[in-house]
């Protein structure tokens, strides 16, 4: 991210161009503190860009939601989607979109066959779940979507 210019007296142009004007006097802020004022992460609630800090909470002016950093960081884990692009979670109903032959076995899971209660795993094929007929099996994400 460029910083802008402050000027000996305390007027910058990069925050007035945060701030809709050609430069603000910022008596006791210089440009780096202004740059890492921005590098709050967005709302989860609304995706909301103008969050703010209240101590040791995120507060987000739009909708009202507060959250703690920590809880950024925890749910920062891996999110994983389905083929359309839809964020899947543990539970979730999905349909396989593709025919997926079963390894070790003559078996072949159709298009269209409807996986309930998925539980996401963190490994090479990210769904566990069990298909009628077939068993407990592993698939990746990008074969499914959500229904």
């Amino acid at each position: 991210m460029r910083v802008g210019k402050c000027d000996a007296i305390g007027y910058c142009e990069y925050a007035g161009r945060l701030f809709g004007a050609a430069r603000i006097f910022l008596p006791t802020r210089n440009c780096e503190e202004i740059a890492q004022m921005n590098s709050l992460p967005a709302c989860p609630a609304c995706q909301s860009a103008y969050t703010y800090e209240d101590g040791h909470l995120l507060v987000c002016p739009e909708c009202g939601h507060e959250w703690s950093s920590e809880d950024a960081a925890q749910n920062a884990g891996p999110q994983y989607k389905d083929a359309n692009g839809n964020v899947l979670s543990d539970g979730d109903s999905v349909s396989v979109i593709k025919d997926l032959k079963v390894k070790g076995s003559s078996a072949v899971v159709k298009v269209g066959t409807k996986v309930k209660n998925i539980r996401l795993v963190d490994a090479d094929h990210n769904i566990d779940c069990k298909i009628d007929g077939i068993g407990a099996m592993k698939l990746k994400s990008e074969f499914v979507k959500k229904i």
